[in-house]
């Protein structure tokens, strides 16, 4: 008999029992939740080398990608709504349900459909879902696509996540209305990729007609080359050259094996005491490569256990020792890091009051230079508006005089030589330029008639 056997139990003690772990399974479920909330909205995870809660579920948890997105999607809602665990834990929501109300979840709305939710199926609440919100879409298709419903809403939840790869952005700090929530109509995936059982992937897009044309263009010039027009080769060296293309923006121009170092490549490969080295933030495109081919283009945090972070995707290079300390731009006080770590190291270097003022103090100098540069954008219209409309006055005006449209066309171009001018000085001016001009042309031909 192996330990799992229970067919000594009774009826009534197999029921007993079920219903137990039952509800205890269901509490666990709520508080195994209500710790993901936890470090995910502390960013936990981060000491222990994972750079998002998602990366942390997959490789500490050993979770799948679905249940992964679930727990989370669920735990960023749930840690302003309370009343979501309590529902979890007693099964009046199962994980499943819980999901799909998520990105519908409100202050404002969370009691109401709690209820209403309230031990249904999934399809149920799918349908709740689409009766609540059938007054306020129009002409929209059928919301019996689950798909729209769950994870297309124009009014989502904050803390809501439609992919996986949302689950890597933080949490929102509070939760707002739905009915002001931004919609995250941009959020919407048009390729998926997907493995195939003979090693290969399979990539399904769906294509604007833009990049259908520069596809078509591409199929054309490579006519030659891939006579079959196979979208899957011309895709192939596209990437190949686009690759190449950005690992020479980002690390510069690969050196062969047998070429001799510049003495600048050789400089920056020294220790922090080189007088040579570079100085300041800038980090010279040789040693990014250096540190980049070192570190294996690969965040190297490694956490408290042991486990070195897995990101591969927006890396920084980061200065072990900072700038600020001392620290100088070489190979060995240069690392990767992803974008997370990058930020918990400096919290944990400079202090987390020290980067949150310099993070702020950059956000306020982006705000300036993006509004100078809306600003400049809306002086230039403006002008522009007002030089067109000045043309368009003079071009009326030369022909009210008699002049031919081609003539007074040429004349209205006094306007952008002359922007700050008057409408009369500049009438003036073109009247000076054209009159000039017939009068050249009729002394030519009495010249030749003579």
């Amino acid at each position: 008999m192996h330990r799992f056997s229970r067919m000594h139990l009774s009826r009534e003690a197999a029921l007993r029992a079920l219903d137990t772990i039952d509800l205890e399974e269901k509490s666990r479920l709520a508080e195994s939740i209500a710790l993901i909330a936890v470090i995910d909205r502390r960013r936990d995870f981060l000491v222990a080398g994972y750079s998002c809660m998602r990366d942390y579920c997959l490789g500490r948890l050993h979770m799948s990608e679905d249940q992964a997105f679930r727990r989370i999607q669920v735990a960023r809602v749930a840690l302003e709504l309370p009343a979501v665990f309590e529902c979890l834990a007693d099964g009046r929501l199962s994980l499943a349900t819980a999901s799909v109300l998520a990105p519908h979840l409100s202050p404002e709305t969370a009691g109401r459909l709690l209820e209403s939710a309230a031990f249904k199926t999934r399809d149920e609440v799918l349908r709740l879902i689409a009766e609540q919100s059938r007054p306020t879409v129009a002409a929209a298709e059928p919301v019996e696509r689950e798909a729209n419903v769950e994870t297309s809403s124009d009014s989502l939840a904050p803390g809501q996540v439609n992919s996986l790869e949302d689950l890597c952005a933080p949490p929102l700090a509070v939760v707002a209305p739905a009915d002001s929530a931004p919609a995250r109509l941009d959020s919407a995936r048009r390729g998926r990729l997907s493995p195939s059982a003979n090693g290969s992937y399979e990539v399904r897009l769906s294509i604007t007609p833009q990049e259908h044309h520069d596809l078509s263009q591409a199929t054309a010039l490579l006519g030659h080359a891939v006579p079959s027009g196979d979208p899957a080769l011309i895709y192939a060296r596209a990437m190949k050259h686009y690759l190449a293309h950005l690992e020479k923006r980002r690390l510069g121009v690969k050196r062969p094996a047998s070429a001799e170092p510049s003495p600048r490549t050789k400089s920056v490969s020294h220790a922090a005491g080189n007088a040579n080295a570079p100085r300041g933030r800038g980090i010279p495109k040789a040693l990014r490569r250096q540190v980049w081919e070192r570190d294996g283009g690969r965040c190297a945090f490694v956490g408290t256990d042991g486990h070195r972070c897995e990101a591969t995707r927006r890396l920084e290079f980061d200065h072990v020792v900072p700038i600020a300390q001392g620290g100088a731009t070489t190979a060995d006080n240069l690392r990767l890091l992803c974008r997370p770590h990058n930020q918990f190291e400096a919290e944990r270097v400079l202090g987390k009051d020290h980067v949150a003022k310099r993070r702020e103090l950059a956000q306020r100098e982006r705000a300036r230079a993006k509004a100078a540069t809306q600003a400049s954008k809306a002086r230039a219209k403006a002008r522009d508006a007002a030089t067109q409309e000045r043309k368009e006055d003079i071009h009326a005006a030369l022909r009210g005089l008699g002049f031919t449209d081609v003539e007074a066309r040429r004349g209205a171009k006094v306007a952008n030589r002359m922007p700050e001018a008057s409408l009369e000085v500049c009438i003036r001016q073109a009247l000076t330029e054209l009159t000039r001009a017939v009068a050249s042309r009729g002394e030519r031909r009495a010249r030749c008639s003579a």
